[in-house]
């Protein structure tokens, strides 16, 4: 984009740095004004002043901003101040942002934000409650069961015979001959190849000087199984010998006892492979197709599914009653649940079941936990600390898809539809988030119209209120490459988004009843810069990196206007 001058507004701030707190835009640069090919936007007031408050008493301009960049009294400050009625922070009140990896929460910058933009005028909108990213992974997981370790043995060829491979568990004493004895454990096993016509097992030949003692095998499958085999010592036995020469593939060893019989004292040390040590275990040094590991898997639950669901539950009854605490009955609307629904089944809930929706990694799936009622509970806990007359949303991205005809949109309608079956769970909004693609294609502008408006019919069918909750705009050209923004340099395309915006604020307005017009926050003050971690170096905002109006800027004060 071209403009031919900025205003500087540096010295400005450095002069005004001194006056009073109560001076609420003086302390803060000004916005700068634009001559050249757009000056015609100089003409524009701010951009609340465009909403008919008459005919919207309840409707919130708003806008996502940064604590930091908010409580710095930067830009964003100013910005936010002039143009909204009410912010929404990008990740302060964000579950990762609060709580640390030992489960203590920190509310400091929350209360301040709230306070802040409460002086500033401003109302503050919650987000998020409950959501599957930016969570304290290390703090969530430690409730959970720790990593369930075991003996992992691999052979990479197999021979003619049993004792072609074998691994040994070398006894502290001798076994007392006559004695009985009896060995459990748990096994699976993976077969690559099996030389042999006898069914595929581990053969339990224990062994000392004197000799060895030819004991049945124990038949394995590739779940988990446990098996057991009573013997009587014919042997002083010394060793415990597992042979499987007829074996290409792996099998696994885990909660191993050896005991007496009619006593518990297990024989076998290490015997679950907690503890990092599995130096009892050998096989000869010639066998070099064998490997032994301290193998793991990580567990869903600790203690059981339901005390995981206690330790969680738990959680977010802190969680949810600090942050309503930090709000201060000041904050009357949150995103109680966050991006609920699959993106692959729009239909379902998120998982992170075969990474479906999402790596385990990195993201905490609720619902997975929780089970699909999960909603409900975040709901009842926000009812239970937050001020009467607080307004809870689901929020999610999406839902004016037209590549699947809205679906996601109907399946978050019918989702929450089940939520409330109840006749206790009342959500009040569903929020629309709204990151949006112009095309420069007809063709395909049409369609992505066409499901924009089908999108707020079907949401203000719902009765529900209805906010646009994070509105931004890429720009993408006829063949649907995203543009970057130095490439966007023509009037074609700052038109373009000047004009989709436009509609997209006239489609709400003319699709959703007074009643239910909670809003319409902008996610993106500003273009992208080149280092983002949203979008970057994209010309998604009303404004352009150094806070000038752009035409888009125009498209969206009219469509306040509703022209």
């Amino acid at each position: 984009m071209k403009y031919n001058k900025i205003i500087s507004f540096a010295a400005a701030a450095v002069l005004l740095c001194s006056c009073a707190d109560n001076d609420m835009f003086s302390q803060a640069p000004q916005e700068p004004g634009i001559t050249g090919q757009y000056d015609y936007l100089n003409g524009y007031n701010k951009l609340k002043t465009y909403v008919d408050r008459n005919a919207n008493p309840n409707f919130k301009l708003g806008t996502g901003v940064e604590a930091a960049n908010y409580l710095g009294h930067k830009m964003a400050w100013t910005v936010t101040n002039e143009n909204f009625d009410e912010l929404t922070p990008g990740n302060a009140m964000k579950f990762a942002s609060v709580v640390k990896d030992d489960g203590t929460m920190d509310f400091s910058t929350v209360k301040d934000l709230v306070n802040k933009s409460a002086e500033a005028g401003l109302t503050v909108y919650g987000h998020t409650l409950c959501w599957h990213s930016q969570q304290n992974m290390t703090y969530l997981k430690s409730l959970l069961a720790p990593p369930n370790y075991f003996l992992h043995v691999t052979s990479t060829s197999s021979g003619k015979n049993p004792w072609d491979a074998s691994i040994t568990y070398q006894l502290s004493n001798p076994l007392t001959v006559d004695k009985t004895y009896v060995i459990t454990f748990k096994g699976k096993i993976n077969v690559q190849a099996w030389t042999s016509k006898d069914p595929v097992q581990l053969y339990f030949w224990p062994s000392c000087e004197k000799g060895t003692q030819y004991l049945p095998g124990f038949q394995l499958t590739k779940n988990w199984d446990q098996v057991s085999l009573e013997f009587k010592a014919s042997q002083p036995i010394e060793k415990l010998n597992f042979e499987f020469g007829f074996l290409t593939g792996d099998f696994c060893i885990d909660d191993i006892s050896l005991v007496e019989k009619g006593t518990d004292k297990n024989l076998i040390l290490n015997s679950d492979f907690e503890d990092d040590n599995v130096n009892s275990w050998t096989f000869p040094s010639w066998l070099k197709q064998l490997s032994i590991i301290r193998d793991k898997e990580e567990s869903t639950n600790s203690g059981g599914e339901e005390a995981a669901k206690d330790s969680l539950n738990k959680v977010l009854d802190k969680w949810i009653g600090g942050m309503m605490t930090a709000c201060d009955g000041k904050v009357k609307a949150f995103d109680a649940v966050n991006e609920p629904m699959s993106d692959n089944v729009p239909t379902e809930l998120k998982t992170g079941t075969a990474g479906r929706d999402g790596s385990t990694k990195t993201n905490f799936f609720w619902q997975d936990y929780l089970g699909k009622d999960y909603a409900r509970t975040v709901v009842a806990l926000a009812r239970k600390y937050g001020p009467s007359d607080l307004k809870l949303f689901i929020n999610d991205y999406n839902l004016e898809a037209a590549y699947n005809k809205n679906a996601k949109c109907k399946g978050l309608i019918d989702m929450i539809k089940y939520w409330e079956s109840d006749g206790v769970t009342k959500i009040d909004g569903i929020g629309t988030q709204m990151h949006v693609t112009c095309s420069l294609n007809p063709t395909t502008q049409k369609q992505n119209e066409d499901a924009v408006v089908n999108q707020f019919k079907l949401l203000a069918a719902t009765g529900k209120l209805i906010k646009i909750s994070e509105l931004d705009m890429r720009l993408a050209d006829k063949a649907g490459k995203l543009l970057t923004t130095d490439s966007v340099n023509t009037e074609e395309m700052q038109n373009a988004q000047k004009a989709y915006y436009n509609f997209i604020i006239k489609a709400y307005f003319d699709n959703v009843p007074v009643a239910q017009r909670y809003g319409i926050t902008l996610w993106s003050q500003t273009d992208s810069p080149a280092n983002s971690g949203w979008i970057p170096n994209e010309p998604i905002g009303l404004w352009n990196k150094d806070y000038v109006r752009k035409p888009a800027y125009a498209g969206f004060a009219d469509g306040l206007a509703g022209k």
